[in-house]
C-alpha cells in the first residue's frame, strides 16, 4: 500500500491563488510573462502536425512530445535568426 507523504517545501516564495479581482502586481506579472513567451516563441506552432496519434507505450508518447517540442524550438530559432528583433 502506498502512503501519502506530505511534499517537501523548498524556498519561501508563495504562489498567488487565482482571484476574481487580480491585483495590479499580479496583472503586471502576467503581462511580463506573456511578453516573454511571445518574444521567445514568435511562431505560433507547437510542433505537432494535425492528426490522430496512438501510442503503444507512454515512453513512445513522451518521445513524440519531446520531438514536437524540438521541432517548435528549431522553427522559432530559425525564424529569430532570419528576422531578429529590433
Amino acid at each position: 500500500m502506498i502512503e501519502n507523504k506530505p511534499m517537501r517545501v523548498v524556498g519561501r516564495n508563495h504562489i498567488a491563488l487565482p482571484s476574481l479581482m487580480p491585483s495590479a502586481a499580479a496583472l503586471q506579472q502576467a503581462a511580463i510573462h506573456q511578453a516573454t513567451a511571445l518574444a521567445m516563441m514568435p511562431l505560433a506552432t507547437c510542433g505537432v502536425r494535425k492528426g490522430i496519434y496512438r501510442f503503444t507505450t507512454h515512453e513512445l508518447a513522451n518521445r513524440a512530445s519531446d520531438d514536437a517540442l524540438c521541432v517548435a524550438m528549431s522553427l522559432n530559432t530559425e525564424f529569430l535568426r532570419e528576422y531578429p528583433h529590433e
